[in-house]
């Protein structure tokens, strides 16, 4: 009855993350896009627009380059402006990049769109988890994030079709359109009521919970609020620092990094981006590679919709724990199948192997990984700290996503599949990591979680 009531109350946070969906979505299509669309690029018989496999690689990793330099934007805008607005900010930068993708005639231009669709997806990961985080009910705050990540796994399937069956231009007007969706209804939302607090804007403020939660007893949620956040209004550059210097919120920073760095060194992202050319290289023949990654990518949506039931029942930890281990296993899974075509197995016969290798891949990214580190950002850090720390969280994860992007291709040539290795070892450690240090969230308020951090 009262999880009833907490849904029938909390429906207004649920248009919220759908309006936030439509952004996971664009910029899940932008990182779809590479692996089909890198194929096609690097054929000189099939692209109005011909490169090197080192320019290639550029394509791939300038989103993640852009991506840390959207870090240090967004921490900025989200400073000046509020997570609300920082949000709508995502879809003018979105709308630029697509812009220069649609005019594309020269690699020059596909560097310029996927260097500013890289700071949109950077300014993404800030905004959007502290605007949710501040919107939501702890009882609801994974799903939300849940859903919201479901727009990347959706979005990543149709990027893989669009950049397999549609123009460089005609994939520019689509992404448009729902950006300008966006754009035009997302404005209407009110503000978080941690903004306007900030702001002393506190009949604004107390409206704004009124609308986001419509059950809540809006007196003492102010009140809890105000108690909350009434450090941020006088923070100077020598209060930041002791802040960062405070023994909970050093380690609560230290174990977000830790969490982006192992994901990014497996090389989850950089496995999509490549997974046409990693297919056609395993030998699959049984399916065109480009439908194949369609097909996978499809199948693995399921994860996605698994994390929105398990992260507010089974909690985080577990979640990605077990994430973290079934990503290390199919990548162990790629490198096998390499390893068996090295010693002399037919292909034919082994096609399944990589195939299922691939699918586990795409359903546990979806289950743990896109979903949970999000979700514990949007949590963890006290409102004073919360946008410094996700711009530190997010560039890092940015920039080592971008060397392990990069040097990929060098990788492959050095070492062939034993890389898969490596990444498998990284999510092991990442899963070690999650269940030993990791803090549980599930359930609790903003202003719990930072008395639980206190007391450890």
């Amino acid at each position: 009855m009262t999880s009833m009531l907490v849904r029938c109350g909390s429906w207004p946070q649920w248009i919220a993350a759908i309006e936030i969906f439509m952004m996971a979505f664009v910029c899940g299509v932008e990182t779809g896009w590479t692996s089909p669309s890198l194929a096609i690029l690097l054929d000189n018989t099939r692209t109005s627009i011909p490169m090197t496999k080192s320019q290639g690689s550029w394509v791939a990793s300038l989103l993640n380059i852009g991506r840390a330099v959207g870090g240090l934007v967004g921490a900025v805008d989200l400073e000046l402006t509020g997570s609300k607005t920082s949000a709508l900010h995502i879809g003018v930068v979105q709308v630029i990049s697509l812009v220069c993708l649609a005019v594309a005639d020269t690699v020059s231009w596909l560097y310029a769109s996927r260097f500013i669709g890289g700071v949109a997806t950077g300014m993404f990961f800030i905004s959007f988890p502290l605007y949710i985080g501040e919107i939501s009910n702890p009882r609801i705050r994974g799903a939300l994030v849940g859903t919201i990540a479901n727009g990347m796994a959706i979005g990543y399937v149709v990027g893989n079709v669009t950049g397999a069956y549609m123009s460089i231009p005609s994939f520019a007007v689509s992404m448009l359109s729902v950006t300008v969706l966006f754009l035009m209804t997302f404005y209407w939302l009110p503000k978080t009521s941690h903004r306007l607090v900030l702001t002393d804007k506190m009949e604004e403020a107390a409206a704004a919970i009124r609308w986001y939660q419509r059950d809540a007893d809006v007196p003492v949620e102010l009140a809890s609020l105000q108690k909350f956040v009434k450090d941020k209004q006088s923070m100077t550059i020598n209060h930041l620092v002791t802040e960062f210097l405070l023994p909970h919120n050093r380690i609560a920073l230290f174990k977000v990094i830790m969490v982006y760095v192992l994901m990014q060194l497996s090389g989850l992202y950089t496995v999509g981006f490549y997974m046409e050319i990693i297919l056609k290289k395993g030998g699959v023949t049984i399916i065109d590679p480009a439908m194949a990654v369609i097909i996978i990518s499809t199948i693995g949506l399921a994860g996605g919709w698994v994390a929105m039931c398990t992260i507010d029942t089974f909690g985080r930890k577990l979640v990605l724990t077990i994430s973290a281990t079934g990503l290390a296993v199919s990548l162990v899974g790629i490198a096998l199948h390499y390893r068996l075509l090295e010693a002399g197995y037919d292909p034919n016969h082994l096609q399944w192997f990589i195939i299922t290798s691939v699918i586990i891949l795409e359903c546990f990214i979806n289950l743990g990984i896109v979903p949970i580190p999000s979700t514990i950002l949007s949590e963890i850090f006290a409102p004073n700290i919360k946008s410094y720390s996700s711009c530190i969280a997010n560039i890092i994860s940015g920039l080592i996503a971008f060397v392990t992007t990069q040097s990929y291709q060098l990788m492959i040539d050095s070492i062939d599949y034993n890389v898969y290795y490596i990444y498998a070892l990284m999510m092991m450690l990442l899963g070690v990591f999650t269940m030993t240090q990791l803090p549980e969230t599930k359930g609790k308020s903003l202003q719990e979680i930072q008395n639980m951090l206190m007391r450890k």
